[in-house]
């Protein structure tokens, strides 16, 4: 899929729609159920170090369509606020 149409069919995703989309990559990257992952999982919990965080942000990026900054994930370090500047950038962009 074309990320470009993917972004324009999030475009102002729900915040429980984007946290879904969030736990979806995290759980499919990190081989664990998505159920395991609740809004106010850290990603240091989830054993994200900055490799792996700089992974999680260009696989972002590549299924939505829009450029992220490398530290976002320490700047929202949990899923709901990753999840809330995401859609915030989504509807930005």
């Amino acid at each position: 899929m074309d990320p470009a149409s993917l972004a324009d069919r999030i475009f102002m995703p729900s915040d429980s729609e984007t946290e879904q989309f969030c736990k979806s990559c995290l759980a499919e990257m990190l081989d664990i159920d998505e159920n395991e992952i609740l809004p106010s999982t850290t990603f240091a919990s989830l054993g994200l170090d900055s490799a792996a965080a700089v992974h999680f942000v260009l696989e972002t990026e590549q299924r939505i369509g829009i450029e992220l900054y490398p530290g976002v994930t320490h700047d929202y370090p949990t899923v709901a606020e990753f999840a809330a500047y995401l859609g915030r950038r989504v509807g930005t962009s």
